[in-house]
């Protein structure tokens, strides 16, 4: 007896559960108990503690959470997949999508359950543990038929759900039990003496002659007879016409001689696996199509957004360049460059979710030192927190502190943590930044400050995308819920993690990102690659504009044209083309929607002979859409609303 049909024998279930929050795990065995399920329970979070209760325990059953914040929940199943003991495995998770779904369960898992509807739960559990007994009666019986000198033995009578055929080595069917005769609607006498492939349906039927068609059986009895046993799925055929999908395992018989003596043939209906199975692949590529809609419809969003914010950015910047410009005045030009800004990282915040819940995102590692790169975080963001009352404190190593890691997203997570540690400080506050001393190979930075505090319950959320604690609605201070998650998840994707340390409300909170420490090889490192290589390119003086849209393109040009650029505009393909025929230039700067084409057009046309600069500037920050236009050729990509900063510096830092 199986000890998942032990469980359901004797009312005891033994489950071994992986899952970090306590709630969760209580909220799972209240929907067992209260299906009147007699369950014992072991949680555990880590790959230690799981293994170890493995090897120490005898369990019917495991439900696992997907994510948790030391192991997961696909490390679980591979750690059981390697054990030779079948043990139902289900997923138990609240953020599961289909494709994920889908690939656990190729990778062996049972099945799984959505934490928003724990309800299933009972089901699921019964029917992996139903299933996995029908399993394992499924291999002992197999094992068994082998291993007997006769055919069938009292074994026929037990297996009910079973079809157990016997046939002489010729594949003339000579034995036809109980559980055949209800699977294929034939009765004993109107089979026996009849070859098997009277089941098979009318497009397997060999055709030709009965000499052709009785040859071709030899052949595949042979077969079998060489291989010793075959398995398959295959649709077989009733007496009343309907057909069903079946698994069959055909075993060769022996003699004590080694010759083959008949062979028997095991058969289930597998019809509904094989339904649930279409419809699961029905499922997913709904779920694909949906995904890609979705990615069509964020790119669309970040364009329509983007573009009116472009001209509005730009315009603000050619105010606050004006010396001339009133206190009053330069003051509310801060402020719309400010909310810009922060629009503009909402929208790349819902960009950069998508790429992460996606597997999309890409990371470039190159070594970077820690210490420069929270100095100039550090600087960008002092004056941010004067402005608010709140004293921003970083005192720098004495050396070089290296770390293997992509420097613009190591920037992100720092960028993240420093504007939560804003928003949440009130006025005379302190934010601080600690990088402390490399330790056992680990590097930790500390973003601490003095603010509103994390309470306890919403710590272990802290984390999650959309989730903002337990603010109530007017305590909210803006944003979207994705910098922490996003700030954890480049985190990771860096092999180290990011924890959060909070004593309760008011009383502060410190975030602490740790880092594998790459040595100090390379103690001259900045952390900061400049786009365009030094000397490679001689600083543009004729820039050629590409923008169909007009406020964005007359405020861009004064802009440049501000720091000493000749700025010529196009609004389209075949405006481009007569401008090029005319003029020559240093750089092209191109929008990549135009109204005749796009900017690939454009940038066929253009002379790159000298290292001339070619930079594509969108409204689109989808991974594909950056990748498409580097590979057509553009040496950036920038996207809306364009920091004029960023431009000048890849164009050379000004005109010569």
């Amino acid at each position: 007896m199986g000890k998942a049909e032990a469980a359901l024998n004797t009312g005891i279930i033994r489950i071994l559960m992986v899952e970090d929050a306590p709630r969760d795990a209580d909220l799972s065995l209240q929907r067992l108990e209260l299906a009147s399920l007699d369950v014992q329970v072991t949680v555990v979070d880590t790959a230690d503690t799981f293994i170890a209760a493995l090897d120490t325990g005898d369990y019917d059953l495991v439900l696992s959470d997907f994510h948790l914040p030391q192991f997961s929940g696909p490390e679980a199943l591979r750690i059981l997949m390697s054990r030779p003991q079948h043990v139902p495995f289900i997923f138990v998770s609240g953020v599961l999508g289909e494709e994920h779904a889908v690939d656990m369960l190729k990778e062996g898992a049972t099945d799984y359950v959505l934490k928003q509807r724990l309800e299933r739960l009972p089901i699921v559990v019964r029917r992996a543990l139903a299933e996995a007994t029908e399993k394992r009666s499924r291999q002992d019986a197999e094992r068994k038929l082998r291993e007997r000198e006769t055919y069938f033995g009292q074994l026929i009578d037990a297996l009910r759900d079973y079809s157990v055929i016997a046939m002489s080595n010729t594949g003339v069917i000579e034995s036809w039990n109980q559980a055949s005769e209800w699977m294929f609607g034939y009765s004993a006498d109107e089979v026996l003496g009849k070859t098997y492939d009277m089941f098979f349906t009318p497009d397997e039927t060999p055709r030709g002659t009965p000499q052709a068609m009785s040859q071709a059986l030899s052949q595949e009895l042979a077969l079998i007879g060489a291989m010793r046993s075959t398995s398959e799925e295959r649709w077989l055929r009733r007496k009343n016409g309907t057909t069903f999908y079946g698994s069959v395992v055909t075993t060769a018989i022996f003699g004590d001689a080694g010759e083959v003596r008949g062979f028997s043939r095991i058969v289930r209906d597998m019809t509904d696996t094989r339904v649930a199975a279409d419809l699961l692949e029905t499922a997913k590529e709904q779920a694909e199509n949906a995904n890609r809609a979705k990615d069509h419809f964020l790119a669309v969003l970040s364009h329509e957004l983007r573009t009116p914010l472009g001209p509005i950015y730009a315009a603000a910047q050619a105010l606050d360049m004006q010396t001339d410009l009133p206190p009053k005045a330069r003051r509310s030009v801060g402020l719309i460059k400010r909310n810009v800004e922060i629009e503009a990282r909402l929208i790349d915040d819902l960009l950069d979710i998508s790429k992460i819940v996606n597997d999309k995102l890409t990371l470039h590692f190159e070594p970077t030192d820690l210490v420069t790169l929270l100095g100039g975080m550090a600087d960008l963001f002092r004056d941010e927190a004067a402005a608010q009352g709140i004293a921003l404190l970083y005192a720098p190593l004495p050396t070089p502190v290296i770390v293997q890691a992509d420097p613009a997203r190591l920037q992100q997570v720092l960028w993240n943590l420093l504007k939560n540690a804003i928003k949440f400080t009130q006025k005379a506050g302190t934010i601080r930044i600690t990088l402390l001393p490399p330790r056992r190979g680990k590097v930790t930075v500390e973003v601490s400050d003095t603010g509103i505090g994390i309470q306890q319950q919403a710590l272990k959320r802290i984390f999650n995308a959309f989730d903002q604690g337990d603010n109530e609605p007017g305590e909210m201070r803006g944003g979207l819920g994705l910098g922490l998650a996003i700030a954890s998840s480049l985190a990771q994707r860096h092999g180290g993690t990011l924890n959060v340390h909070s004593d309760g409300v008011g009383r502060g909170a410190t975030f602490a990102l740790t880092l594998d420490y790459a040595g100090d090889a390379r103690e001259g490192e900045t952390g900061a690659r400049p786009p365009v290589a030094a000397g490679s390119r001689r600083a543009p003086v004729r820039i050629l504009l590409v923008e169909d849209n007009a406020d964005t393109a007359e405020a861009m040009q004064f802009l440049l044209s501000e720091l000493g650029y000749v700025v010529k505009v196009a609004v389209s393909v075949v405006d481009a083309r007569n401008t090029l025929a005319s003029n020559t230039f240093d750089a092209l700067v191109s929008d990549m929607g135009l109204p005749d084409g796009d900017g690939i057009d454009v940038l066929r046309m253009f002379d790159r002979t000298g290292g001339k600069l070619a930079i594509a500037l969108t409204g689109y920050g989808m991974e594909a859409d950056v990748q498409r236009c580097l590979k057509a050729g553009f040496d950036q990509h920038l996207t809306k609303p364009l920091d004029i900063d960023r431009l000048t510096a890849l164009l050379g830092g000004g005109a010569s």
